[in-house]
């Protein structure tokens, strides 16, 4: 069974997702409810990948947290807000590696 790919975050960041085919969105208000719907969404062993908006990350409890900082599976991959703002946060490559224990960019 093929894994799935998962939006979590605002109006835009689901659209444009769903515009280019990827069905499992969730639109949500930053805070509590993007905290719930992201703990369901990465204990659903169906889904490989998911994508938040990075802005949202920053009120999660620490616990949570956490948990997404030691887990390689599913990898959950923040992205910057509409505006093109990015926070710090860890590349895509490093979260690649992390989930498959190799870097892929090297040969």
């Amino acid at each position: 069974m093929a894994e799935k790919i998962a939006i979590i975050g605002d109006a835009p960041l689901a659209t444009g997702f769903a515009l280019a085919g990827v069905p499992d969105s969730f639109v949500v208000e930053k805070g509590k409810e993007f905290e719930d719907t992201l703990q369901k969404v990465i204990s659903d062993p169906q889904y490989g990948i998911v994508i938040v908006n990075q802005s949202f990350m920053h009120d999660i409890d620490w616990r949570l947290k956490k948990r997404i900082g030691n887990m390689a599976h599913p990898v959950v991959i923040g992205v910057p807000s509409f505006s093109g703002e990015s926070d710090d946060g860890e590349g895509i490559s490093a979260l690649i590696k992390r989930a498959l224990g190799f870097d892929v960019s090297k040969k």
